[in-house]
């Protein structure tokens, strides 16, 4: 397996390589011999795997511009600062084709990357001389998910939602599962629903693999790697897109075990409060990013750390801060840091405060989620006694003296799903994705600069494709 200290060389070296114009592995096609030797064994197997854990670590991927995207321009976060702001194209959805010209650009290319990895993980893993099959399963799996998760990620950004059409017929994103000389494809995009049938489809792999196969890493936690309920969770959220309102109630039913309980309201403020011997509190999550632990690399965090001078400018917005009543835990003062910048007061997340050893993990998918999920598609299935019961748990989580909400009218039931999801959720990379999904306007009554309100349907909540640099 590969240890701990390994584990941390090797994402240090994958982010200096994804630094660098021409990538490791970029090159592989026309140098099929450097394939060849990185797949002869299984540590160099592993190797490729590890470094696709670390592009989720990019800050062109979760560390930074994917998982703010969508509550910068879903309406929860607003600047703190005016100069040289990241992410301002996509604030004011005024991205264009023009790759250095669309802020998404590197999120494109290192998701693309993501794939090409995975391609190669599942296109060698015969080749591999010293791994039982157990093993190679492992990998496969995990290349699986990583593939499709990409996908995911990339369609949700430079497409419409799927439900945009009836079909899902119109244009998404271009499906990669063989490599080619590029990295980055310029092959014709394919449909939306082409692109989540192949989504699926790699999930499906991945499900059958896990239960036939033997954990090939160490260091970190198991829920830093991805595992089945990683794989299931990442299903359910796929058919949630997709409205496929059974699917997701039987991949929910599958999660929803002691496996992963709900923090407590008590604990709920300090389970974003992570030290290096608390890892307890990460008990909700089902998959995580382990926090970097060296001083030099940062962490999510510092996007809302006002004490961050280079990042620290992602505060809450007003229209986010006025959804919490008093005496919900998720509100001010316990899950908000106030600060003052340029004689202005400002709040900030407390989700993912701190540095180092007591940097918060990532948490990519949490049970409320799947909970408020599963409540989401029994409303949809006109079964609102147990939508309400899984809303009512979340609520009542937040703050226990609430009267157990007691609703009649679907829509209503809807709306309040909708709006919990906003609560619960909020930095965790859900809010623009949540308002198409659900064909509702985009309302930023706490923004400036341009189109700052959009009314659905509208060709800005798909991101151009960027052309290639």
């Amino acid at each position: 397996m590969l240890t701990l200290k390994k584990y941390l060389f090797f994402l240090f070296l994958f982010s200096f390589i994804l630094t660098s114009c021409k990538k490791f592995l970029e090159q592989e096609p026309t140098n099929r011999l450097s394939v060849d030797d990185v797949f002869k064994n299984l540590e160099g197997a592993v190797t490729t795997l590890v470094g696709t854990y670390g592009n989720l670590k990019s800050t062109n991927y979760y560390e930074r511009n994917f998982s703010l995207f969508a509550d910068l321009t879903g309406g929860n976060i607003k600047y703190s600062r005016s100069n040289a702001p990241a992410l301002l194209s996509s604030y004011s959805f005024s991205n264009n084709n023009n790759a250095d010209q669309n802020d998404m650009t590197g999120f494109y290319e290192i998701g693309y990357n993501t794939i090409y990895r995975a391609n190669n993980v599942i296109a060698y893993i015969n080749t591999i001389a010293d791994a039982n099959q157990l093993q190679k399963n492992r990998m496969l799996a995990d290349a699986y998910t990583f593939r499709a998760m990409a996908h995911f990620d990339l369609v949700r950004v430079f497409a419409q939602p799927y439900n945009f059409t009836a079909d899902a017929s119109h244009e998404g994103i271009v499906i990669r599962t063989q490599n080619t000389l590029a990295t980055v494809p310029v092959d014709l995009p394919s449909s939306v629903k082409e692109v989540y049938d192949q989504i699926i489809s790699d999930l499906d792999s991945a499900l059958l693999l896990y239960p036939q196969s033997v954990p090939v890493y160490s260091g970190g936690t198991e829920k830093t790697w991805l595992s089945l309920d990683a794989a299931r969770a990442i299903k359910m959220r796929v058919l949630l897109y997709k409205e496929d309102w059974d699917g997701v109630v039987q991949f929910a039913n599958l999660l929803t075990t002691s496996s992963y309980p709900l923090i407590s309201n008590f604990n709920y403020v300090n389970s974003w409060r992570r030290s290096a011997t608390t890892s307890s509190m990460d008990n909700e999550a089902i998959f995580m990013l382990f926090a970097r632990i060296d001083q030099n690399q940062g962490s999510f965090g510092d996007n809302f750390n006002p004490g961050n001078t280079t990042f620290g400018y992602m505060a809450a917005s007003n229209n986010l801060l006025n959804l919490f009543a008093a005496g919900d835990v998720r509100g001010r003062p316990g899950m908000f840091v106030q600060a003052i910048q340029n004689n202005q007061t400002y709040f900030y997340t407390a989700k993912y405060q701190g540095r180092n050893d007591s940097a918060n993990n990532q948490k990519l998918i949490r049970i409320s989620e799947v909970i408020l999920s599963r409540a989401e598609a029994q409303a949809e299935l006109n079964n609102l006694p147990a939508a309400l019961t899984d809303l009512n748990r979340i609520r009542q989580r937040a703050n226990p003296m609430l009267p157990p909400l007691n609703l009649s009218d679907k829509q209503q039931v809807l709306d309040s799903i909708f709006v919990e999801r906003r609560r619960e959720l909020c930095f965790e990379g859900h809010g623009l994705f949540d308002i198409t999904r659900k064909k509702r306007n985009l309302v930023r009554t706490d923004c400036s600069g341009l189109n700052c309100n959009v009314a659905y349907p509208s060709p800005l909540f798909a991101v151009p494709r960027p052309t290639q640099r």
